[in-house]
């Protein structure tokens, strides 16, 4: 092993140091991409929220994954203040109406919930996953 002369030392370090940051500081001078590459999108369902609520006040908007058991229940529930959006990821369920009507809805399906649904859910002999997104006033 070639050992430096005491001297040459602090030029080498600051040499070497100078080499490791080239990279980084090529990366940090590199201007953020104006245009998207390589992005696809689709709209799966859009619902206004006028009709929904006079003003958003403290509402959140909130993302969650539901789960439910083979032969699990959701509880009859109104969407009268807490719109929702929900695509189901896996397996199907089956959604029951106020007025008697029945829909299975299955993996790859989009469920909308305005202010006039009121619904309750059975599922069958496999679990279901549901991506809901809803918007709602937290209890006091």
């Amino acid at each position: 092993m070639t050992r430096l002369p005491p001297r040459a030392r602090p030029a080498a370090v600051l040499a070497l140091a100078a080499a490791l940051a080239l990279p980084g500081l090529t990366a940090a001078a590199q201007e953020p991409p104006t245009q998207n590459q390589g992005l696809s999108g689709q709209v799966l369902h859009e619902m206004p929220l006028a009709p929904e609520f006079a003003e958003t006040g403290a509402r959140i908007l909130r993302t969650r994954i539901l789960k439910v058991m083979p032969g699990g229940v959701v509880a009859r529930h109104s969407h009268a203040d807490r719109p929702s959006i929900e695509y189901v990821l896996a397996g199907e369920a089956t959604e029951h109406l106020d007025d008697g009507t029945t829909r299975v809805h299955r993996a790859g399906e989009v469920i909308p919930a305005d202010h006039t649904k009121t619904h309750w859910w059975t599922i069958g002999d496999q679990p279901v996953e549901i991506l809901a997104v809803d918007i709602y006033l937290p209890a006091n």
